[in-house]
């Protein structure tokens, strides 16, 4: 063996083991220390590694919390996963190929170690959001491992004799029954921490909270609360507010959602508990040049105990329509008169990007956020979250900036300007494109519509339709009876009224 790379150290310790050795089992021949020598551990080879030492969850007893977190839902396939999205091989591969945001979640929760598996952890929602849609405040509710500990019976007593908080003590089936003692807020796992060291930077947990064991939340939830974010260009506000305001109150919203049959829903009555367009520059102050109808933007905000699929994008789309001048405030009414305009007509809802379900409203009793391990000590969570979504919102701005730039170059080319013949052309010179531009804009718009979607797209159509007079869907009595005769009850999904964008 060679000696020469072996500190002083390393050498005095090979010597002590040898000579203890030879103390145990007599004087020791030449033999005997070549077998030793070859038996003891080289500093020099690499560390075999141990085998993963298995986490055994029946050691840690569990607790029930809810989670408010956000996420920038572009990137991802919607809120909900397919089934279990970590149970099989199958269903990670579906889940890698088309990441959803509970996909990520769950991912997370697994590898800090405070679910064993998704189906056991009496998981629930508040609202599901559909693919490319953001959230500010969805929550979701689940049995989590807990710092603290079993306690017997007798301890129990112990504990309630001194002073203890009775709602500290916990007998949930999650934990076999057993006598559960929970940490104070403070001393429980830095749950927020531990899961934004995992998560994508997409996605953050905003705050945790201690909820009881019956805590639903989609059930528990109040309301939710949408916001829907667009620029001024090409729209009148006040019409769009006065078609707005139409909204509130509880109707029949079947012309202003997606249906799906497999669910055969009868009843489409929704609760609308308020609704407003504001200007964003009063919430949000990283918003560009207000100079210009362009650089102005504003926000639909509605709140509602809960929607139908896609209610808000074909409530907004129809806004749109209003906004535009091709129709007119009114036609919220009509659409709402389901005796007389009993089935859909056909228009495309709103884009995906810029609707966010920004809050969801629980009883103060319900829930109580905590958003800093040792409040009045340090700002950790906080400046831990303030760091991530500045860093996320300067990438895309910067991406923003550089797009604006490209766009001003081509707007700032000089190029000729129209004319019935090469001559008038030259004599008319050159012109910035953005001068051709609007001009060109103006020509059109006398042959055709220009249909504002939001989030950027927009569709041109040359004979505009009114909505009033437009084909529509069969009554969603014979679609729901068409579909049930094709498919039958095997096939039926269990209706829901679970909140839907």
């Amino acid at each position: 063996m060679d000696y020469s790379r072996w500190s002083k150290r390393a050498l005095i310790e090979r010597l002590q083991n040898l000579d203890k050795l030879v103390g145990e089992q007599g004087p020791a021949t030449s033999t005997d220390i070549v077998m030793a020598t070859a038996l003891s551990e080289d500093p020099t080879a690499p560390k075999r590694k141990r085998p993963p030492v298995r986490f055994d969850f029946a050691n840690f007893p569990k607790r029930k919390v809810a989670f408010k977190f956000s996420y920038f839902g572009w990137a991802y396939h919607g809120l909900a996963r397919q089934g279990n999205a970590l149970e099989s091989e199958e269903k990670r591969l579906i889940e890698s190929e088309f990441p959803t945001i509970e996909g990520e979640v769950f991912r997370a929760l697994a590898s800090c170690k405070l679910i064993e598996d998704e189906s056991s952890c009496d998981y629930s929602r508040c609202g599901r959001t559909d693919r490319g849609v953001s959230g500010f405040g969805q929550v979701i509710a689940l049995y989590v491992r807990s710092a603290g500990q079993f306690i017997t019976e007798e301890q129990v007593e112990a504990e309630l004799a001194k002073g203890t908080d009775a709602s500290r003590i916990t007998r949930d089936e999650q934990n076999g029954g057993r006598a559960v003692l929970l940490p104070l807020p403070e001393r429980e796992l830095p749950y927020v921490n531990m899961l934004n060291k995992t998560l994508p930077p997409a996605i953050r947990i905003l705050a945790w909270s201690p909820v009881k064991a019956d805590f639903d939340a989609r059930f528990s939830c109040r309301s939710r609360f949408y916001r829907y974010f667009f620029s001024e260009e090409g729209l009148d506000i006040d019409a769009m507010k006065e078609a707005a305001r139409k909204y509130l109150g509880q109707h029949d919203f079947r012309n202003f959602c997606r249906l799906d049959p497999a669910k055969q829903i009868t009843n489409f009555e929704r609760n609308v508990l308020g609704i407003d367009i504001n200007p964003v520059a009063a919430q949000v102050p990283f918003v560009g040049n207000g100079r210009s109808a362009q650089g102005r933007w504003w926000q639909l905000e509605l709140r509602g105990t809960a929607f139908l699929w896609h209610q808000v994008r074909c409530m907004m789309a129809i806004l749109f329509h209003v906004g535009q001048g091709l129709e007119e405030p009114s036609i919220v009414d009509k659409m709402l008169d389901v005796e007389n305009m009993d089935g859909k007509p056909e228009y495309e809802m709103a884009c995906d990007v810029p609707l966010v379900l920004a809050d969801c409203a629980f009883d103060a009793t319900d829930v109580q956020w905590i958003h800093l391990r040792n409040p009045g000590h340090d700002f950790g969570n906080m400046a831990g979250l303030d760091r991530a979504i500045s860093n996320e919102w300067g990438q895309l701005n910067t991406r923003a900036v550089i797009a604006s730039a490209l766009l001003q170059n081509l707007r700032s080319t000089a190029v000729p300007m129209l004319s019935e013949t090469k001559e008038r052309a030259e004599q008319l010179g050159l012109a910035p494109w953005a001068q051709c531009r609007d001009r060109l804009i103006q020509s059109e718009l006398a042959t055709r519509s220009r249909i504002v979607l939001g989030g950027g797209d927009v569709r041109n159509i040359r004979d505009y339709q009114p909505m009033a007079k437009r084909r529509r869907a069969d009554p969603v009595h014979l679609r729901n009876k068409a579909w049930f005769e094709r498919k039958g009850d095997s096939k039926r999904v269990k209706a829901t009224a679970e909140p839907d964008d």
